[in-house]
């Protein structure tokens, strides 16, 4: 994640079983660092590394150094994770305020109801249509954080949301090619139409926009979005 310079991983593993995963992927790749493959674990000896971690002098005024990707390697929110260990993992973070803690997951559900460090990035992945009004109706009822935010990468068909007023920041991107435990999974770009459609939505309902590089292969061309949330403000 280009906009943030670290991240923190006090759970990893997931069941979501997505063919497109990325970090199932790594742990195939490097199964030395990962001898429990995407097994869902707990790493409790983690949860101390946003106290014990500084800025480097020289990278002070860098706003990415101060964000911290949350669970970069699992969905800490997934159905099949304890509350305790939710629980403890957020206990880590409202003790260290200082950092911008971005978050992820498919079940944006299980955001309701827990306290949430002030400048969280607070976030919900969407790929398909059925997910838009599990994040639509879980995004009504999430208090606290700086940003809420979308992301639709891979946006893998075209969306139809009701309401993106909930969201303060989308990001779009295409599917990458990764190389999985049973072998390969093509890279995808969604129609133009598909991209399109959602920007015009984010852009009357005041969101910031970023789209990936990815959905032109990285290629010169046309100016993509770029744009960045602020916090609890659209300025």
């Amino acid at each position: 994640m280009s906009w943030a310079k670290w991240s923190w991983n006090p759970v990893t593993g997931c069941l979501h079983g997505c063919d497109y995963c990325y970090a199932r992927a790594i742990t195939a790749r490097w199964p030395d660092a990962y001898p429990a493959g995407f097994t869902p674990l707990f790493h409790e000896e983690r949860l101390d590394a946003p106290t014990n971690t500084t800025i480097p002098a020289a990278h002070a005024d860098d706003e990415a150094y101060k964000r911290v990707f949350v669970c970069s390697m699992a969905d800490l929110y997934g159905r099949w994770v304890p509350d305790e260990w939710i629980g403890r993992v957020h206990e880590a973070m409202l003790a260290s305020p200082e950092w911008q803690y971005i978050l992820l997951t498919k079940f944006p559900g299980r955001y309701v109801g827990l306290d949430m460090p002030p400048g969280a990035w607070i976030g919900t992945s969407v790929d398909e249509q059925k997910r838009v009004r599990i994040a639509e109706d879980a995004f009504r009822k999430i208090d606290g954080g700086a940003v809420k935010w979308l992301s639709l990468e891979p946006l893998k068909e075209p969306l139809e949301f009701t309401d993106l007023s909930v969201f303060d920041w989308v990001v779009i991107g295409a599917q990458t090619e990764t190389r999985q435990p049973d072998g390969a999974v093509p890279a995808f770009a969604p129609p133009f139409e598909w991209v399109a459609r959602i920007v015009a939505q984010a852009r009357e309902a005041g969101c910031k926009v970023h789209l990936k590089p990815n959905l032109v292969n990285g290629r010169p061309g046309m100016t993509l979005p770029d744009e960045y949330p602020t916090a609890r403000g659209r300025t």
